[in-house]
């Protein structure tokens, strides 16, 4: 009985740090960069607010919003490392509090350990699934988390790839402006 109570504290402490890394990189982050930058809360909160929903899609909002490319993708680099920690410390309290999901969880991970290369370089291919619409950033980090990649690569490397993904949203939308302007 002590020992259930012991999980499900551990796992309302992880849950509390996964809520922490929420608030810090997702809001305490952008405010605090506006505030250096003299950008108003006004235009940092609504791109936050967007990302959630439309992901690496966002970027182009912060344009209407008075925002610079550059101040854009560092937004949307720290919303996507508070995001992607959140997630893998809810996915860390869910198995400190489920004796099944900790089972399966050890299962999978006994598995990929028949799999050295892909435990060592997997969070490599964070780069590439953090673009896929849909799973991205929501998804990458419970794949990584349940094969149990190193959690700062993984981090890293999902953030590096939806930086490059919105970094690549940016571009296409200037140029389709560019060549709207061109053309009509």
């Amino acid at each position: 009985m002590f020992s259930r109570l012991r999980s499900h504290v551990q796992g309302l402490a992880e849950l509390s740090r996964a809520i922490g890394f929420l608030v810090v990189f997702v809001v305490a982050v952008p405010l605090l960069t506006g505030a250096v930058l003299g950008i108003p809360e006004e235009r940092v909160l609504p791109l936050i607010a967007s990302a959630f929903i439309l992901q690496g899609a966002a970027p182009p909002l912060g344009h209407p919003l008075g925002l610079s490319n550059p101040v854009i993708l560092f937004l949307m680099a720290s919303f996507a490392v508070g995001v992607v920690s959140f997630i893998f410390e809810a996915c860390e309290a869910l198995a400190l509090s489920s004796e099944r999901v900790a089972r399966w969880i050890g299962k999978v991970r006994e598995t990929m350990e028949r799999h050295p290369s892909i435990r060592s370089y997997g969070a490599v291919s964070c780069i590439f699934v953090a673009w896929i619409p849909g799973i991205g950033l929501y998804g990458t980090p419970v794949i990584a988390w349940i094969l149990g990649w190193p959690r700062w690569s993984t981090v890293v490397f999902t953030t590096a790839g939806f930086v490059i993904a919105s970094g690549l949203v940016l571009a296409g939308v200037e140029l389709a402006g560019s060549l709207h302007q061109a053309f009509f």
